[in-house]
């Protein structure tokens, strides 16, 4: 082989490695994205970010890296209804493998509008009566699974009990249009018939009304409030916790972030951890199982959470052996 027939021969290898190159890149890029995993809220609250992060942390846990195994996309209806109907329609349509929905009413709008699609909610209180599964959590009526956030109502007025002896009264606000509110407040009827606490009730249909309802409730003379597994009521924490301050009015609820805001304490779901199994239950319905085929689950642990600061105002006496296991706000 003489020198310009060796020339030749490397400059066409050297093509041929050119051409396979940039073959290998446009293959790469035209190919198939990532499974987009869509999340949907019906507005923002703190337990919704804490399932957020928990998922975000959960799914790197399980070994999968985000715009490589999976993408991610975020949806809000900011507490519009309309827009939250909207919003399911519309993720109906896209191309999502697993719509991870927040909360009972999230959940509801989305199992409503979506049919060929994995579902995982987060934080439902109550599967079944929310219509998702036939009777038992053996049963689902479409391809769904995910986490309860059954609260610790036991646990909660125990607390209740203990830093407050000597009440009789209790007031809650709630939304009776919610399924999840339903809930809450037969659990918290139950739990205060065993301590033989008197639970007075106002319902509102939306937020403008909670003020109203919550003096309504301060004019009786409740001892406490307790703010229930509903979002109309949470949204408006702010509202409650400041109408009940100007009254001496201790706030109980299962919300961290609304002990952190103003009410005395709680024994609460952890959220966090509800994200993490929401994670576990996404990493095997992007592996293959069908979500009808996983089972839902629960948090294990609840977390006592004290706000020191309120009890001060308040003068209201916390035990050490309560301080000593609590996550502390002062």
């Amino acid at each position: 082989m003489n020198e310009s027939t060796k020339i030749k021969y490397l400059l066409t290898i050297i093509g041929g490695l050119l051409i396979a190159i940039v073959f290998s890149l446009f293959v790469r890029e035209s190919g198939p994205s990532p499974p987009k995993v869509v999340v949907v809220q019906n507005k923002p609250q703190e337990w919704a970010d804490a399932l957020k992060l928990g998922l975000f942390d959960g799914l790197r846990n399980e070994g999968l890296k985000e715009g490589v195994d999976f993408i991610v996309v975020q949806k809000s209806a900011a507490g519009d209804p309309q827009g939250l109907t909207g919003l399911a329609e519309a993720v109906a349509r896209q191309d999502a493998v697993v719509i991870y929905t927040l909360g009972t009413q999230a959940t509801q709008t989305v199992f409503r509008a979506v049919r060929n699609k994995s579902i995982v909610f987060g934080a439902v209180t109550d599967p079944v009566k929310a219509g998702f599964y036939d009777g038992t959590l053996d049963k689902p009526l479409g391809n769904i699974t995910g986490t309860q956030d059954l609260w610790p109502y036991p646990a909660q007025f125990d607390l209740l009990v203990k830093l407050l002896p000597n009440a009789k009264k209790v007031g809650i606000v709630y939304n009776a249009s919610e399924i999840n509110s339903q809930v809450s407040v037969e659990y918290i009827k139950n739990e205060s018939e065993k301590r033989n606490l008197a639970l007075l009730e106002r319902t509102v249909t939306d937020e403008a009304q909670i003020s109203i309802a919550v003096a309504s409730l301060i004019n009786t003379g409740i001892d406490a409030f307790f703010i229930p597994a509903d979002n109309t009521a949470q949204t408006s924490a702010h509202t409650i916790i400041m109408a009940c301050k100007r009254k001496q009015i201790p706030v109980f609820t299962g919300i961290s972030g609304i002990v952190e805001k103003g009410a005395l304490g709680t024994v609460g779901t952890n959220y966090y951890q509800l994200g993490l199994v929401n994670a576990e239950q996404i990493a095997l319905i992007l592996k293959g199982t069908p979500a009808s085929k996983v089972p839902v689950r629960i948090a294990e642990k609840g977390d006592l959470y004290l706000n020191l600061k309120v009890a001060k105002e308040f003068g209201i006496s916390i035990p050490n052996e309560l301080i000593n296991n609590a996550k502390l706000y002062k």
